[in-house]
């Protein structure tokens, strides 16, 4: 019984260390794009937080910023939403427009 009642706390403990609360402060800097829909992305593209703004580098050329607030799991960009389906602070998977994006923090 003492095993098994260890072993829970220990898998909890591991659950807990692995789950990170999404905010403004966790995603600051840049988030290196690793996949778009289960397809490798090969051109160094990322997503980067600065301050309030959100900006996208595609192709070595970074578009205009966005201002973002998260809200849940959610990054709200105004006109956009992206849903982040899981975040640990090292790596996201976020679904925005229908397209599933796997990251990793630079």
């Amino acid at each position: 019984m003492q095993r098994i009642v260890i072993f829970t706390a220990l898998a909890l403990f591991a659950i807990g260390a692995q789950a990170a609360e999404l905010s403004k402060q966790a995603l600051q800097g840049s988030w290196l794009i690793l996949s778009m829909n289960g397809e490798s992305d090969d051109e160094n593209d990322k997503w980067e937080f600065e301050g309030d703004n959100f900006y996208q580098n595609l192709g070595g050329r970074r578009i205009s910023p966005d201002a973002f607030t998260v809200k849940g799991q959610t990054i709200d960009l105004g006109y956009a939403k992206i849903k982040v389906l899981a975040f640990d602070g090292d790596t996201m998977t976020a679904d925005m427009a229908g397209f599933t994006y796997e990251l990793k923090k630079n």
